[in-house]
């Protein structure tokens, strides 16, 4: 479903480049047109110097507008592929082209260079993508038997009118992610009613938020770094700009030195919530933290690993206690990931109730927290000394940050990039309470436990913005669209499919 992630693929245009049965398919995307332009001297060598063109007497700077033709060497990736397309027919470009339909060629950078030399061309001739797509044998097959892609036979003319509309259109913007080209095609087939009930889809507006981070560049509306493209360090943000990102504000002070020192002391034990952003850093992946509140079990040299809390599913754990009776524990879903070797499906317990351990001992602290973590037998014991079942959480699964060889990583860097805040110890109390009100997941349950959820977010920290942005043309904010993006996280891998995407949204631009 790729309103969750991989937003780019949703209403793309592929052309496939190449195809071995049963081996491998690889192809670009034609629909997202970036507002990036490189000069000759931004593309390096194989060495990492910039590439000296072939010999000839052109020396003009050339100016290339970049087009995102897919995930696998990107241009966030520190070994792009530059595929060129053209219509360019002469003996020089032959020679370094590759035929895929007739009047359509493709050569990589280099070949650019040699036909411009040659003064057979000019930049302009060119439509440049940084990056493909790719599937193994028989992925995209299966693909296309399941309608995740159409089939359309199109001449060079349409692919070419597409192309030029694109890189000339005045009022062309990154963020419209090329949906009028999908449009088009899917006229060519006779889908255009389908195309048109589609339109401004959850997966519209993800897709036009994956464009504003992703394509859209040198600008406040999104956060691409054109230097990205060919650094070795693509993808990374320096420090300097970590620090500088920080406002001068007291409070903002004093929340950078409350995670000096908690780091300091060891994370263990932390309960921590979801970015309080205007624009959630897990809109377009990871949606399960999208206001979480999550406990930090353990923080050494190698990893972070936690839980969240806030994610009831429709699993219950049956506890059977010494009178012959049971009671059922709601199942939390606490991360994607076990402990190789050990166990695939870890179950922990856990308690924040005082009383409980001063009388009985039941279970052993987190870190300096007042939340304890306890084995299934303690459990029954409480339970059958009189304390109540709904006392506890049941947690399946871990969430898990490595880190490197120089102690980096780890969920202390999410916090440093804003991604997580830490709460205030002061209010375990008032956020467990609201968390065990959560029922085990159903559809009739799924609003409530959202709300509760929600809630919990809401004691850990106050969201202090007044006026979030709406997604690009839409009057849907950012915020809203992240909320409904977190459940419908829920229902596709608790629940087992989106049931309320559909519907929700209705065009409000033309």
């Amino acid at each position: 479903y790729f309103g969750l992630n991989q937003q780019y693929f949703h209403k793309s245009v592929m052309l496939v480049t190449y195809h071995k049965e049963g081996e491998f398919t690889k192809g670009i995307i034609l629909n997202r047109p970036t507002n990036l332009f490189l000069g000759d001297e931004d593309f390096l060598d194989a060495d990492g110097e910039p590439y000296s063109k072939a010999g000839g007497d052109n020396q003009t700077e050339n100016f290339w507008r970049i087009w995102f033709g897919g995930d696998v060497r990107s241009m966030y990736s520190d070994d792009t592929e530059i595929i060129c397309l053209h219509s360019i027919d002469t003996d020089v470009a032959r020679n370094v082209s590759e035929v895929l339909l007739n009047n359509v060629m493709m050569t990589s950078y280099e070949g650019a260079i040699k036909i411009i030399d040659a003064k057979q061309a000019e930049a302009t001739d060119f439509w440049m993508f940084a990056g493909y797509a790719g599937w193994t044998g028989g992925q995209l097959l299966d693909e296309l038997n399941r309608e995740s892609w159409y089939m359309v036979s199109a001449d060079s003319d349409t692919v070419w009118k597409e192309l030029t509309r694109q890189r000339d259109e005045e009022k062309s913007d990154p963020r419209d992610a090329g949906i009028r080209t999908w449009s088009a095609l899917m006229g060519l087939i006779g889908k255009e009613y389908e195309a048109e009930a589609l339109s401004e889809s959850f997966a519209d507006l993800t897709l036009k938020e994956w464009a504003s981070d992703a394509i859209l560049f040198n600008s406040t509306n999104g956060s691409a770094d054109m230097q990205e493209l060919n650094s070795s360090d693509a993808g990374q943000i320096p420090l300097s700009e970590i620090i500088n990102s920080f406002s001068s504000a007291p409070d903002t002070l004093d929340k950078i030195v409350k995670l000096a020192v908690t780091a300091k002391d060891g994370l263990a034990g932390s309960l921590l919530r979801g970015s309080a952003d205007d624009r959630s850093p897990f809109l377009l992946s990871n949606q399960e933290f999208h206001k979480s509140t999550f406990l930090v079990l353990e923080d050494d040299d190698q990893h972070t690993v936690g839980v969240i809390l806030n994610h009831p599913t429709i699993k219950t754990r049956p506890i059977s206690l010494p009178d012959g009776s049971a009671v059922d524990l709601t199942i939390r879903y606490g991360g994607s990931f076990g402990i190789p070797g050990v166990t695939d499906q870890p179950t922990i317990f856990l308690h924040a109730k005082s009383k409980l351990k001063e009388v009985t001992g039941t279970g052993e602290a987190v870190g300096s927290s007042k939340i304890w973590i306890c084995s299934e037998e303690q459990v029954i014991e409480a339970i059958s000394g009189g304390s109540s079942h709904r006392d506890f959480m049941c947690v399946e699964g871990f969430s898990i940050w490595d880190k490197d060889s120089d102690l980096e990583g780890g969920i202390l860097s999410e916090m440093v990039e804003g991604k997580f805040e830490l709460v205030d110890p002061g209010l375990t109390d008032e956020i467990w309470v609201t968390l065990l009100a959560q029922a085990p997941l159903s559809l009739d349950t799924l609003d409530r436990n959202c709300r509760l959820a929600s809630d919990a977010w809401g004691v850990a920290g106050k969201n202090e913005n007044s006026f979030p942005p709406c997604v690009y043309e839409s009057t849907v904010t950012v915020s809203e669209l992240a909320d409904d993006a977190s459940r419908y996280w829920i229902e596709a891998f608790l629940l087992g499919g989106v049931v309320s995407a559909e519907g929700k949204y209705s065009s409000s631009f033309e």
